[in-house]
């Protein structure tokens, strides 16, 4: 269940699952390699585990006050930009056709048509336009990834609408609707990425070691 989806907070690496007197654990490659090269300890996975729960259930019954609000905030934002911006075809076409007025102007310079004084003026305004358009294009796609965040959020709220109100244990399908990686930052804290990138730390409750 959690392979390849639990991560060192101190060095990124990749956390292996580890079995050592009967007990499962999670330590961090690195510092099971050699506890030198990260001071991350090994956690047992019964505390991610109720970690993960708790986590659950205050995202079930906070969802007002985490999801919701984040959610208005992205819609919002995307469509401040939808009402400012023009469609990325349009702003393509625009480039082509200023780009083709560029090579209209290489061409009239080398057979001596324009002087280089007017030359240099309209390269510098030609060239103004293209970065002003790229600019807003880029601007454009970086909405699309607001698209992206508002899908990934509304879907995180069905999932958790029509879950249980209570879980046990973790469900398979936790991750890739809910969550996307744990981050172990201290054998006191962890940090969950939700799945539409979003951060929340929750305290390891610590067990009999």
């Amino acid at each position: 269940l959690y392979d390849k989806h639990i991560y060192c907070g101190e060095c990124g690496s990749l956390c292996r699952k580890k079995i050592t007197g009967g007990k499962t654990y999670w330590v961090c490659r690195r510092h099971d390699g050699d506890r030198a090269n990260c001071p991350i300890p090994q956690i047992p996975e019964p505390e991610i585990t109720a970690a993960v729960l708790r986590l659950y259930h205050k995202l079930k019954f906070g969802q007002e006050t985490v999801l919701r609000p984040a959610l208005s905030q992205l819609q919002e934002l995307r469509e401040r930009e939808l009402r400012s911006n023009r469609k990325i075809s349009d702003i393509d076409n625009e480039i082509a056709r200023i780009s083709e007025q560029n090579l209209v102007l290489v061409r009239l310079k080398s057979k001596g048509y324009v002087d280089s004084a007017l030359y240099l003026s309209q390269m510098d305004e030609i060239d103004h336009k293209l970065r002003e358009l790229r600019k807003l294009r880029r601007r454009l796609l970086e909405a699309a990834g607001e698209d992206r965040q508002i899908h990934d959020t509304e879907r995180m709220m069905e999932y958790l609408e029509d879950g249980p109100e209570w879980l046990d244990e973790v469900p398979s399908d936790l991750f890739g609707e809910l969550l996307d990686r744990i981050i172990i930052i201290s054998p006191e804290r962890l940090k969950f990425r939700l799945l539409n990138g979003m951060e929340l730390s929750e305290n390891i409750e610590r067990m009999v070691r």
